[in-house]
């Protein structure tokens, strides 16, 4: 534009960082959609994953989430691939197949009991067997409530006597527990007053608004762990 002074304004555009590795995004659906968009018959362009990439151009994502997938699933179906860098988004899916959620012990101490500590434990696990200089950013799963009966009908509410937030709240202790970096889906994506303003339906998938807001999230995690 000409300002009044007759001197042109040059309008700069920030470049993305460009990240000479390899990003592994493993999740539910929320995750799967990013390479599956066209299955959402227009109700949202673009996926979290490829919001992160016009910020945080990583040399290559490979997507592994897991439509209607839980934390258990994703190791039995032996999914996760090598790579640099590692997003993990579960704990909606667990919920709304009622997973036993289990505790930090059970993580700690490698249990195999059938929760989602323990099936969270074999991800991670299986992360530093494929690279052991590998970075991870955990995800607390996004609320969500809903979904033609699948979830109850507020994101606060029991389904089978489990708590979404206990969940979420795992994922927080995990993350604590390994030093990882933690994006808060959680709290920081929406809640029961705008969450289905942020989503495709009544109210488990974002729509764009909803998924540039997870991005931005994820973002500032993963700045805190990426290397030069």
């Amino acid at each position: 534009m000409i300002l009044a002074a007759g001197v042109f304004a040059l309008q700069s555009f920030a470049q993305p960082r460009q990240i000479d590795a390899t990003w592994c995004s493993i999740g539910t659906s929320i995750t799967w959609y990013n390479n599956n968009v066209s299955v959402a018959s227009g109700r949202f362009t673009r996926g979290y994953q490829d919001r992160v990439m016009d910020k945080l151009a990583f040399a290559k994502l490979i997507n592994v989430g897991d439509n209607g997938g839980w934390a258990q699933r994703t190791i039995d179906r032996n999914l996760i691939e090598k790579a640099d860098y590692y997003t993990i988004e579960h704990g909606i899916n667990d919920w709304g197949t009622s997973q036993p959620v289990g505790t930090i012990d059970d993580y700690i101490n490698n249990a195999n009991n059938g929760t989602f500590a323990a099936a969270y434990r074999k991800i991670v696990d299986r992360i530093f067997e494929l690279n052991p200089e590998a970075k991870v950013v955990l995800c607390t799963p996004r609320k969500a409530y809903g979904f033609d009966g699948y979830l109850p009908n507020h994101w606060y509410d029991p389904k089978n006597g489990i708590y979404m937030k206990e969940y979420a709240d795992l994922v927080r202790q995990i993350a604590a527990y390994e030093s990882f970096p933690l994006a808060d889906f959680f709290n920081e994506c929406a809640g029961q007053r705008n969450l289905s303003n942020l989503s495709i339906e009544t109210a488990v998938h974002p729509n764009d608004n909803g998924y540039q807001i997870m991005a931005n999230v994820l973002i500032d995690a993963l700045e805190r762990v990426l290397v030069d």
